[in-house]
């Protein structure tokens, strides 16, 4: 019986979900959301937030994630709550749930965050850190409570004055279909309490020697799900 489970974007190729089948996590599919750009629509942080214990999706996605957790949540330990917005092509009404939270800090831009998920990180007395960039998910990696990494500069900044520990590096050198490149919160995820997971080998990377550095000295290690240049899916999420 599966005891792990993850939702991961549909489109992940078939290599990097069967590593994660290995592993003992069942695979769920993200929701398509034609709403928003080709590129974005099966990205798990465009539709779906999590905070640990709940799930918030946008309005369209709602009833696909239903039944997911209806199908996986056999002990009834997770609430799905339907967040006020749908989601549109046009920036910012695609990042209405694109949230970063580490556990401990909610960073985002909370001028386009859906009120609903404002509503429950007051709830669960999370830190709020605004930020400009509005794909804050898809840009910061996180790798525990207290430390990050990302490569928007704007990011960095600000970040930079608060006790959290960030690791910048350089932008590009991450696939995204249909853009330039991708970013690395997209391209990576915690994978259980000691992993970092990449969707692809972090290896290909040129700051891979200073990523791996930072993510040993955080105590966690690398796991790599296939051999190739990462690729941005947007996260994924394991309950």
């Amino acid at each position: 019986m599966y005891i792990k489970r993850v939702i991961v974007d549909y489109r992940m190729e078939d290599q990097m979900k069967n590593n994660l089948e290995k592993l003992g996590y069942k695979i769920y599919d993200s929701f398509n959301n034609t709403n928003v750009h080709p590129s974005l629509s099966g990205h798990v942080d465009i539709s779906l937030f999590f905070d640990g214990k709940n799930f918030i999706s946008s309005k369209e996605s709602y009833s696909y994630y239903k039944k997911i957790i209806e199908d996986a949540d056999f002990k009834n330990k997770y609430l799905l709550i339907e967040g006020d917005s749908f989601l549109d092509k046009s920036y910012p009404s695609d990042v209405k749930y694109n949230l970063c939270y580490t556990g401990k800090y909610a960073i985002g831009n909370f001028n386009y965050i859906d009120e609903r998920l404002i509503s429950r990180l007051k709830e669960i007395d999370a830190k709020f850190i605004n930020i400009n960039q509005g794909y804050a998910n898809c840009s910061i990696c996180c790798v525990d409570e207290n430390s990050l990494i990302t490569s928007d500069e704007g990011i960095f900044k600000t970040l930079k004055n608060t006790d959290l520990d960030i690791l910048k590096i350089e932008e590009g050198n991450i696939e995204l279909q249909g853009m330039n490149y991708g970013f690395i919160g997209g391209a990576s995820a915690q994978l259980g309490n000691d992993n970092i997971c990449f969707f692809g080998n972090i290896n290909e990377h040129p700051n891979s020697n200073s990523i791996k550095k930072f993510i040993d000295k955080k105590g966690k290690k690398i796991m790599n799900l296939d051999s190739n240049k990462l690729k941005d899916y947007g996260g994924l999420i394991v309950f």
